[in-house]
Parts: structure tokens; sequence; C-alpha cells
């Protein structure tokens, strides 16, 4: 693809989007004029904390989180795909926007190499024209680490608790992420060897 985007350094973007996750940064995504995640047909959950968002969301755009506790919304989509709170072509509630929309990146998609085969085309497309740069050997060694996390989870799904892994592939390639300390270092034939210790590991510290 010729149109390729900057993605950054990838030791310092794994970096900042740790931190995000753990809701230390509100991350910093070089969105530009794409609004993929705004109208492709995503649900958007709203946890508690979103008071922001909750006072300006419109009561009867939620409904309860399945699964989750009192007080989860989802906030779902309009007949064309698009989050309600897209207007004139932006979020009209950008300042107030819940966690979920703070945190999406979908470079993730692109930091562990996972098929995109379940989102929209124009997410599809951005997800290919990121372009990381590997200039440090932390940054290479965290990329082989990612991989390897997401490689491990998929192949051995079925040796995880019932429900402790997420059934979408942004959420597994973010477990990715956050687990991928766990195997810096190692090989595929490692991982297969410790396999029982690195679920446990994960399970019990992730």
């Amino acid at each position: 693809m010729d149109n390729k985007i900057e993605a950054g350094e990838f030791s310092l973007w794994v970096e900042q989007f740790l931190l995000t996750m753990k809701a230390q940064s509100s991350g910093d995504v070089p969105c530009g004029q794409c609004v993929g995640c705004c109208t492709s047909s995503k649900f958007i959950h709203l946890k508690p904390t979103d008071t922001a968002a909750l006072k300006v969301i419109p009561q009867q755009l939620l409904f309860s989180a399945p699964g989750l506790p009192e007080g989860h919304f989802v906030l779902g989509y309009d007949e064309k795909g698009h989050c309600p709170m897209f207007v004139n072509g932006g979020c009209s509630i950008y300042e107030q926007r819940p966690e979920t929309c703070r945190q999406y990146d979908c470079r993730v998609l692109s930091a562990t190499g996972a098929p995109t085969t379940g989102e929209s085309d124009v997410i599809a497309n951005r997800i290919a024209a990121w372009e990381f740069q590997y200039s440090s050997q932390a940054s290479i060694a965290a990329k082989e680490a990612i991989e390897l996390a997401a490689d491990f989870l998929q192949s051995h799904r079925a040796s995880f608790p019932e429900g402790y892994l997420p059934p979408l592939t942004p959420q597994l390639s973010a477990l990715a992420i956050r687990i991928h300390s766990e195997f810096v270092g190692l090989s595929f034939e490692s991982t297969q060897q410790r396999a029982e210790q690195l679920v446990t590991t994960i399970t019990q510290n992730y």
C-alpha cells in the first residue's frame, strides 16, 4: 500500500497503550480525518465511571449491558451504522466521550498481525496503512513478544477458564499486548513447553 501512515516507534507506542489501558493516560491516536470507529456499527460500552458521557447521552439511547453489573450500559448505532452521537461528520460529545472511545486504537490489530475480517473496510484499510518504526532493540523484542502472545492465546484458548478470553479479535489483541512481557525472550517451542505455567500466570495476574 502506498498511503502508509506513521504509527510511531513501536516500543513507545506499547508503553503509551498500556498506560491508556490502566486509565493513566487518555491515549494519543493520530486519527486525522478517519472516523471509522464512529461509523462502523460498533456498540459502545459505558461504565459507571463515564459520568460526563452519561450526563450528555440521552437515556433512551442506552440499554443495560448484558452480563455486566447494574450501571453498565451499551450505546448502539443507527441504521447507517453510525454512533448516534456522530453528528455533522464528527463526535458531538468529544470532550465527554466515554472511556471506551478514548481507549480505542486500531493500531492494536496492526501490532498483533490479527485478521481484520470482522472490521469494516474503512477500519481494515486504516489498519493496513499503519506503519510502525522498529529502530530499537526494545521495539523488535516487543513486536516478537506480542505476536507470540497473540498466537498463544489463540492456540491455547481451550486451556483458559471459560469466559476468561474475550470473544472479539480487538479485545484479544489488546490482551496480547497487556501480557506480552511474559513472552519476552521466549520462543514458540518454549511457550509450548511451559503452556500450563503461562496460562496460570496470565489468569492470575491479568
